[in-house]
């Protein structure tokens, strides 16, 4: 069936902007745009938008889908302010939650305490059952006396980084079911749906995990697009699997180094507030078989690069392997700016808001080097993503971020203002950029011939204050031309 949408503000692409009175859409894809009388002409049933805007979808190219869905339904400690708020939340949580306890998002550079939580914090409140409490980045956790002794290891404050927080965690998802992990999915597409969200790069999934993601596409239960990237240890460069329009296997996720904010971003000289120049997560030999072996079978790299000295090596890395992918790119020398040609950069623009306290960590001769989104746009195709759940998922709160830069919280690298994006490019960057970042010509603009992901929003982000682009609401979400109810699994 052939269906117009009009009587509304559409856009077809964002650079160059193009707009069009009216599309048509046939068999999921994008058949024609232009005049209304001529979309009329075609049409077997209209759809008329009352006035409201209409554009392609966003394409989070870098999240994580099984951790969405699994912090929807754990102990939430984003942005509490206090020890004590987070043991008063754990105790509350414990209460009514039976078994095995994860909770995530604390921060103590927002502690009035000033400190980091250690394991006496909380063995008094759960003693009987592991708790894992992952700090925002994903990157270091705390951890009861319980769960250290199942673990047998040996610290002094329950602190787990890199590694050992890689460990933990993977021993913590054994406990939960699969059913449970099914659900976590399930939840985090529903998430997804409902933040205008049509297309995604899974990245860091397990083995377990695409293998539920392969039950779920056959049972037509994924109605968003995927795009895998599974973890070193889970890939195979013969991996037998056939994409399908909604499940696709791009590739492999590796790692140099860690995250700012535990300090273990690896630096090239070191760190403003700490001995250390940071941690090499895992060495070049290693990852070059990986890249290898991938490579070979036309699988993508997506390398995980936080700190200058990590963008060496990943630059080194992808040197002879174009196609490849750097994430996060957070601290770029200007030497390194012109070695990124050919490699598509995928960053989180909401950084700026919740690394507040980077130029602490970094001093003020590098913070110019810190989230350089327009020097990266000029160089090279940069994607947007949000890491969610290290982000929110939200792709308002990321273009709010991109756009202000944290101008109106007084953030100090604010200054940096000639890093800001105006509307049009950041939402070209998460939908066209992202696209072109996962390897997809369809996705990203609704130009005759590709798929009619689209959705249609409250206000025109184009027309609005920026300090109101948080405010923009998703009404309705349209995958291959049909509507997606963001409750479909509920």
């Amino acid at each position: 069936m052939r269906i117009a949408f009009i009587n509304g503000k559409i856009y077809i692409k964002f650079k160059p902007l193009e707009k069009s009175e009216s599309i048509v859409v046939e068999s999921g894809k994008i058949i024609f745009s232009g005049p209304t009388e001529l979309s009329l002409k075609k049409a077997e049933k209209i759809v008329d938008l009352k006035g409201r805007t209409l554009m392609p979808g966003f394409i989070d190219a870098h999240m994580h889908l099984d951790e969405l869905g699994m912090y929807l339904n754990i102990l939430d400690l984003r942005n509490i302010r206090s020890i004590e708020e987070l043991r008063n939340k754990l105790k509350k949580f414990a209460e009514n939650h039976p078994g095995p306890i994860m909770g995530h998002g604390w921060d103590q550079e927002l502690f009035l305490d000033k400190r980091w939580p250690n394991k006496h914090d909380i063995d008094d409140i759960v003693n009987d059952r592991p708790v894992i409490l992952t700090r925002v980045c994903l990157h270091a956790a705390l951890v009861n006396s319980y769960f250290l002794k199942i673990m047998n290891y040996e610290s002094e404050d329950g602190i787990i980084k890199e590694n050992d927080f890689e460990t933990f965690r993977k021993k913590f998802n054994s406990l939960i079911n699969r059913e449970n992990k099914k659900k976590f999915i399930l939840d985090g597409i529903n998430e997804l749906i409902k933040n205008g969200i049509t297309s995604i790069g899974f990245v860091s999934c397990s083995k377990e995990i695409f293998q539920i993601l392969k039950d779920l596409d056959k049972e037509k239960k994924i109605p968003i697009r995927i795009n895998v990237y599974l973890n070193a240890e889970d890939f195979s460069p013969d991996i037998n699997f056939k994409n399908s329009e909604h499940l696709k296997l791009k590739g492999i996720k590796l790692f140099v180094d860690g995250s700012l904010g535990a300090r273990t971003a690896l630096l090239s000289e070191k760190y403003n507030d700490a001995d250390t120049f940071g941690e090499k997560v895992f060495d070049e030999n290693y990852l070059k078989i990986y890249i290898e072996n991938a490579t070979k079978e036309n699988f993508q790299v997506a390398i995980h690069a936080i700190g200058d000295r990590a963008m060496d090596i990943a630059i080194s890395l992808l040197k002879n392997h174009p196609g490849g992918r750097i994430e996060h790119c957070s601290v770029v020398r200007d030497d390194q700016l012109e070695k990124l040609k050919k490699i598509n950069l995928v960053v989180q623009p909401h950084f700026v808001l919740t690394d507040f306290w980077v130029l602490d960590r970094l001093g003020e001769e590098r913070a110019r080097f810190v989230y350089r989104f327009k020097d990266l746009s000029r160089i090279s195709n940069l994607a947007f993503s949000t890491d969610a759940p290290v982000e929110p998922i939200n792709p308002f709160l990321t273009l709010y971020a991109a756009v202000t830069r944290g101008k109106f919280e007084n953030i100090p690298i604010s200054k940096y203002q000639d890093q800001a994006m105006d509307v049009q490019e950041a939402i070209y960057h998460y939908t066209k950029c992202s696209a072109i970042a996962l390897n997809e010509s369809s996705y990203g603009e609704l130009v005759d011939g590709n798929y009619a992901d689209f959705i249609i929003l409250d206000k025109d982000p184009l027309s609005i204050d920026e300090k109101d682009l948080e405010k923009i609401n998703v009404d309705e979400v349209y995958i291959s031309g049909e509507r997606i109810s963001e409750n479909i699994f509920k």
